[in-house]
C-alpha cells in the first residue's frame, strides 16, 4: 500500500509542477494543492499504520515463536505421557496374565482339595468299617478263645477219664 501512495504522490507532484509552469487557472492549482495535501495526509496515516502493523508483526512473530516452543514442550510431554501409559498398559496386561495363572492355580488347588476331602472321607469310612470288622473279629476271637478254653478243659477231662479208664483196663487185664 505504501509504494502505491508514494507513486501517486510523485505523479501528482509531477503534474503539479508541470501545471505550475503553464498558465493554468488558479482554481486548478488550488485543487491540485488540495489533492497534494490530502495525499500527504494519507501518506502520513499510511506510514503510521505501517509502523503499527510492523510492531504487531514483530509482537505476533514473538508470540508465534513462544507458542511453537510451548507446543513443542506439550508434544514432548504428551509423548512422555504416552510412553508412561504404554508402560502402565504393559504392566496391567502382565498383571492380568499373572492373575489368570493364579486363578488357574486356585482352580487346580480347589480340585485337589475336593479330591483329598473325598479321599479323606472315604478313608474315614473305610477306617470305621475296619474298626467295626476288628471289633466283630475280636468278639469272634474271644468267643473262639472261650470255646478253645472250654474244649481244652474238656480235653483234659476226657484225657483224665481216658487215663483212668486205661488204668482200670490195665488193672482189669492185669489182674
Amino acid at each position: 500500500m505504501k509504494p502505491r501512495l508514494i507513486a501517486a504522490l510523485i505523479f501528482l507532484s509531477g503534474c503539479f509542477f508541470a501545471l505550475s509552469g503553464c498558465d493554468g487557472s488558479a482554481k486548478e492549482k488550488a485543487e491540485l494543492q488540495s489533492k497534494l495535501a490530502q495525499l500527504e495526509t494519507t501518506l502520513e496515516k499510511s506510514n503510521s499504520e505501517t509502523v503499527k502493523l510492523q510492531a504487531d508483526v514483530t509482537r505476533l512473530s514473538g508470540a508465534l515463536d513462544k507458542t511453537k516452543s510451548e507446543l513443542a514442550n506439550i508434544i514432548q510431554k504428551r509423548n512422555e505421557l504416552q510412553t508412561q501409559v504404554n508402560k502402565v498398559t504393559d504392566s496391567r496386561d502382565a498383571l492380568q496374565r499373572q492373575l489368570e495363572e493364579v486363578a488357574k492355580s486356585r482352580d487346580r488347588l480347589e480340585k485337589q482339595v475336593n479330591e483329598l476331602t473325598t479321599s479323606r472321607q472315604e478313608a474315614h469310612t473305610a477306617a470305621n468299617d475296619a474298626q467295626a470288622k476288628i471289633e466283630e473279629l475280636t468278639a469272634q476271637l474271644q468267643t473262639q478263645a472261650k470255646t478253645i478254653s472250654q474244649l481244652q478243659s474238656q480235653t483234659k477231662t476226657v484225657r483224665s477219664a481216658i487215663e483212668q479208664l486205661e488204668q482200670k483196663l490195665d488193672q482189669a487185664s492185669g489182674r
